[in-house]
């Protein structure tokens, strides 16, 4: 999209504990662009650059149609905003924010041991980061760098914050990719459903769930069933559901007792459903009705 404007966001921070002792001692930035990335990153070497650092962020943030990062819906950005407000300068700029990693842990978090950064890279990108220092080692890099310490470990730092954000620029597409074909990437393929579902995508929720037939348990054959129906494929939507039934599955039950009452008007068929729901309000009142509609007697008071 001409002029679209998309840009990576990472921090590093003292500490991982949050409120007002904690800080971002780097922040940094990458942006996508026809003639390659172009990756800023500020580095505090004194508190008292912070007011200046931040207003370089909103500069950047103030021309930003999509931010992109990596929990930093839950983390960063809240984290830049308190530190703003201490500052007690103007609310930084609040563009459109994709946190990717709301969107991996949906897809792949029964399929990985967890959905860190450095595992979705390993597991969708390809790549395996060598000699990087682990971002929990970054507070104790920054310190010892102040307290007059060699630089090398704080430029392992300014690397890890730069391979995190080209991350972020590539791990979108790939997700994406995921999203359409989730059997080809081990993906939850209810759970790309559902993302497409909340977008309004209903036509390739429909596709991905049929795409990923032979790994759909019985939920996913359910809201298999659901899509078709959405779809207006009652028959296929049907054959899915008796099969269901015949394995003992309630909710298809009920649905067929649903389907055979309101759309097929096929009352017998559907108190035959009905009497193997449970003897609850709702089976006992959908029984009666439909009893009512076949005639059949619903019992009587002999006085002879």
């Amino acid at each position: 999209m001409p002029g679209f404007r998309l840009l990576g966001i990472d921090t590093e921070t003292t500490g991982l504990a949050g409120g007002t002792g904690t800080a971002a001692f780097m922040v940094g930035v990458a942006e996508a662009g026809p003639d390659g990335i172009r990756l800023r990153q500020w580095l505090l070497t004194a508190f008292a650059g912070e007011a200046a650092m931040l207003n370089e962020l909103e500069r950047s943030l103030s021309t930003t149609d999509l931010l992109v990062s990596y929990n930093g819906k839950t983390f960063d950005l809240p984290l830049l905003r308190d530190r703003r407000r201490l500052q007690r300068a103007a609310a930084l700029p609040e563009p459109s924010h994709l946190d990717l990693l709301h969107p991996t842990r949906r897809l792949f978090r029964a399929a990985w041991p967890d959905c860190r950064l450095a595992t979705a890279e390993r597991h969708l990108l390809g790549l395996v980061r060598d000699n990087d220092l682990p971002g929990s080692e970054a507070p104790r890099a920054w310190r010892d760098y102040l307290a007059g310490g060699p630089p090398e470990d704080l430029g392992r730092v300014l690397r890890h914050n730069a391979l995190d954000l080209l991350s972020l620029l590539l791990l979108g597409p790939a997700l994406a990719h995921a999203l359409r074909d989730p059997a080809a990437f081990g993906a939850d393929p209810r759970a790309a459903a559902g993302l497409w579902e909340r977008h309004g995508e209903f036509s390739r929720a429909l596709a991905v769930l049929e795409g990923s037939r032979a790994r759909l348990d019985t939920r996913g054959e359910l809201e298999l069933a659901w899509a078709l129906r959405r779809a207006g494929r009652w028959p296929e939507a049907e054959k899915i559901w008796e099969r269901l039934a015949r394995d003992g599955c309630a909710e298809a039950v009920e649905r067929l007792a649903k389907y055979h009452e309101h759309v097929r008007r096929d009352w017998s068929r559907a108190l035959d459903y009905a009497t193997r729901l449970a003897d609850g309000p709702e089976g006992r009142h959908r029984r009666d009705r439909l009893q009512r509609r076949l005639g059949t007697p619903q019992g009587r008071l002999d006085f002879s």
